[in-house]
């Protein structure tokens, strides 16, 4: 990853130059500039990239907070934002404008570090989330907002996030899926893909031909169910061709059948 870089806005000068001196000193970051006041940094912002910007409160002209309040007219994606301050009093105010960190003066290289280390974390979420977007958008997994469920088309993917890679799962590799709390996890084979959504959310983007819901929390592809094999006082369990034993839900058993004579 490339180094971030650091905008720093502090109207002490003594303060500025050790903060312009401390972010020299960390790897991982560069010093874009470091600028007396709110105006000079607008001027910054307007000619070249910044990623970080380290933000004192209480300055001449505009305030650090009224500042970061006006960053994203200046840019989509504006800085990371953490406030360097004397004053307690701000650290409400801080977080409703969503910044990364809040540190109080007097404060350590290991405290500066630390700020710098959440801010950026922050960033590579966000980068992290843009680039699943345009990954969506080239797959065709971008839904228009405004069309009803039923107008939806089913997909015939999904985007998965595996060791910092995005992998692209075909509907047709995936065994079953099951509900785990607010998220699904796909079963392919051995390996198991953990995806955002409800389960319903999930059945409305699949192929209905490939797929059967067989309980509230568990959705089967019909190719890879190996048996059916009925329990004690009824109970039906599908077999899976890996050896996976997935319960069939009572309301679900004629569904289920009518579906695999099909």
């Amino acid at each position: 990853m490339r180094r971030l870089r650091v905008l720093v806005v502090e109207d002490e000068e003594l303060a500025r130059e050790r903060l312009a001196r401390l972010i020299a000193d960390q790897s991982g970051f560069e010093l874009a500039a470091a600028c007396g006041n709110c105006d000079e940094a607008l001027g910054v912002l307007a000619v070249e990239p910044v990623d970080i910007a380290l933000l004192d409160i209480q300055m001449p002209g505009i305030s650090g907070m009224e500042f970061s309040a006006r960053l994203g007219e200046h840019s989509e994606n504006p800085p990371i934002v953490v406030f360097v301050t004397a004053h307690k009093r701000f650290a409400f105010d801080a977080f409703k404008v969503h910044a990364a960190d809040y540190l109080l003066k007097p404060f350590d290289r290991a405290q500066l570090e630390q700020a710098l280390a959440t801010a950026k974390d922050r960033y590579k979420a966000r980068e992290a989330l843009a680039l699943a977007e345009k990954i969506h958008a080239v797959v065709g997994e971008s839904i228009d907002a405004r069309a009803t469920p039923e107008a939806r088309p089913a997909s015939g993917r999904f985007v998965v996030r595996e060791n910092g890679r995005y992998l692209i799962v075909r509907n047709d590799q995936i065994d079953w899926i099951e509900a785990d709390g607010r998220d699904c996890v796909l079963h392919c084979g051995s390996k198991l893909h953990r995806v955002d959504g409800p389960l319903t959310e999930l059945a409305e983007r699949l192929c209905t031909d490939r797929f059967v819901q067989v309980s509230r929390s568990s959705l089967l592809n019909i190719d890879s169910i190996s048996q059916l094999q009925e329990m004690f006082k009824g109970d039906l369990v599908a077999i899976m061709k890996g050896g996976q034993e997935v319960p069939v839900s009572r309301r679900f058993r004629t569904q289920v059948m009518d579906r695999l004579a099909g």
